[in-house]
């Protein structure tokens, strides 16, 4: 609690903008469904669906805002924040009574979840000087580039460098309105995206089942049952997190075209086909990934739609073979090192949950055989995207496959939320008591959060955080003394999450990698090991015209005992406890 007072107090304005920045997003998504669906759908509906679908407003104004450079002072931007907010909640109130009646209780405790989400999340930033990994060091470059009006480089960035750049963009309007520090924005901004995105779940689970309680146990499962999609900060998947979090928005509005075919007027289905579109659109924009686990998504329901007209004997049997060629995907990718931790969160360290939701899987699957077997086949198309190799798609990229470990590893709590969610309403559905559903359904949710208390960890990962405090003094110091030419050698390493595990370039091993976002020099990558002490590692060093050398305070750093010990080679410009400076001075 004392660390989010902290955040608060520091970045108040930034938490706050963020918020009513996707209020009013919300909001203005509610709205448009509302007049597209009428009663259709409750107003709890209305909303978690709103929320969930936030990023395509968010997105059009973000790039609208880039085009068009408006770019208010921060007291103004909050208040046109506050005003446009408290005005779309108004007309939200007042368009009340075209969707059906909801349960108040419900409500009450979607926003005291969401509440609670954004006070646990904001705990993370409490200890984060940078966002962590170093991919997050190439998204604040990009969104550096895009704040800095300069449309050539921003292209020329985009061309060279390739990045889904959505969530930048996003995040470049936010860093503007708020006139705050990118880095802070960025963790924030990820921040939010994990608290909102639970609600998103809920629009499913309840409109699919007409339970409420299987939706809270879903949203439960999503936010807390396992530490993944949260560990995807750790290693700076913001684009990927983002698009997320409009996946379950897309799966929603499929959802409800596809069971409001004939209830619904040619005019209305054709705006929410538009909408759907848009929504896909979005998700591209923000990780180009995320069209295929649509891809994938859509194939699997077709294919589950085509079960559901055979006969009961061809459906069993045809259940069974997915069933079976899971497992030996499980069993195959158990044998990749490099995939090994594909199920590092969901069996090794979330075995307990992952066996509370294949229990309940049972009970999904006698209540909602077609969405049971088209989650599973989902999960399997998943895990088979990592071996589908993809080349000469994406230019400077020569192996890739549909999909990489990571990104499959932080999208499978999606199904396995689902299938939780499924079975618990299956099994609601055979217990005749009431208060007995009840009470199974808060024994199902309080699992999930105790188990979330005794193994959740909030904080940044200690293997992903690549920057301490000594290495930003030591950055102001090489932002003063060095020359604006300079070329600084940082520690690299290896990348490999491909099956194939192929080489796939180097990588920034400790905080050398913020050295250009940060103080604009010239970093290149020298592998961590290294080894300074031999003559054809300094010629190497020379003829790449490397003038001086990062020691960084964590990560994967070079042997700094072979530097120092090289004095006629290396000269220590900058010594702190745990950052050094080195110039080469070994070059004729």
């Amino acid at each position: 609690m004392q660390n989010f007072f902290a955040v608060i107090a520091d970045q108040w304005r930034i938490v706050f903008g963020i918020l009513l920045f996707i209020g009013l997003c919300g909001i203005l998504v509610s709205l448009a469904l509302k007049n597209i669906l009428g009663r259709h759908l409750t107003s709890n509906e209305y909303l978690t669906l709103g929320m969930a679908g936030w990023l395509l407003p968010a997105s059009l104004i973000s790039v609208l805002w880039f085009l068009f450079g408006f770019k208010p002072l921060a007291p103004f931007s909050l208040f046109l924040l506050i005003s446009l907010t408290f005005i779309l909640i108004f007309f939200l109130l007042r368009f009340k009574p075209y969707s059906e009646p909801d349960s108040r209780s419900i409500s009450f405790f979607l926003f005291l979840f969401f509440s609670l989400s954004i006070l646990l999340r904001l705990v993370f930033v409490s200890k984060a000087i940078l966002p962590s990994y170093f991919d997050s060091a190439q998204h604040y470059l990009l969104i550096k580039t895009i704040l800095g009006e300069n449309t050539n480089g921003l292209i020329a960035s985009l061309t060279t460098n390739y990045y889904h750049v959505g969530f930048h963009f996003v995040a470049a309007f936010m860093a503007s309105m708020v006139q705050a520090e990118i880095g802070k924005v960025m963790l924030i901004l990820g921040q939010m995206v994990l608290a909102v995105l639970p609600l998103a779940i809920f629009f499913l689970i309840k409109y699919a089942t007409r339970s409420n309680v299987a939706g809270i146990f879903a949203i439960s499962l999503s936010a807390y049952g396992w530490y993944m999609p949260a560990h995807a900060v750790d290693w700076g998947k913001y684009p990927a997190l983002t698009s997320l979090g409009i996946l379950p928005f897309i799966l929603g509005l499929a959802y409800l075209l596809s069971q409001n075919k004939d209830t619904l007027s040619p005019q209305r289905r054709w705006m929410l086909t538009l909408m759907l579109g848009i929504g896909v659109l979005t998700s591209g924009f923000m990780h180009s990934r995320s069209l295929v686990v649509i891809g994938i998504v859509f194939l699997a329901r077709l294919i589950a739609a085509w079960r559901g007209k055979l006969q009961r004997v061809q459906q069993f049997f045809l259940f069974v073979l997915v069933i079976v060629v899971v497992i030996l995907e499980i069993i195959f990718i158990q044998k990749h090192d490099v995939l090994l931790l594909l199920f590092d969160p969901y069996i090794h360290k979330g075995v307990l949950i992952t066996a509370l939701v294949l229990l309940l899987s049972i009970f999904a699957y006698r209540q909602y055989p077609q969405l049971t077997f088209a989650y599973i086949l989902t999960m399997g198309f998943l895990m088979g995207s990592l071996f589908i190799p993809v080349k000469g798609l994406v230019p400077g990229y020569a192996n890739l496959t549909l999909l990489d470990r990571p990104f499959v590893e932080m999208i499978l709590f999606l199904p396995l939320s689902f299938l939780g969610g499924l079975g618990l309403a299956g099994l609601e559905k055979l217990i005749q008591y009431p208060k007995l559903r009840t009470f199974v359904g808060l024994v199902a949710c309080g699992f999930v959060l105790i188990n979330a208390f005794a193994t959740y960890d909030l904080y940044p990962s200690d293997c992903c955080v690549l920057v301490g405090n000594d290495d930003l003094t030591a950055m102001d110091w090489m932002n003063a003394q060095l020359p604006a030419d300079a070329r600084i050698g940082i520690s690299a390493t290896e990348l490999k999450v491909l099956a194939s595990e192929s080489f796939e370039g180097y990588v920034g091993g400790d905080a050398g990698i913020w050295i250009t976002p940060l103080i604009n020099r010239a970093a290149i990558p020298v592998r961590y090991d290294t080894n300074f002490a031999e003559q054809t590692t300094l010629e190497l060093l020379c003829q790449q015209n490397i003038s001086y050398l990062y020691v960084g305070e964590l990560g994967q750093t070079f042997n700094d005992a072979q530097l120092s010990a090289q004095t006629a080679w290396y000269k220590m410009l900058l010594f702190m406890p745990r950052a050094r400076v080195y110039q080469i001075i070994g070059c004729k």
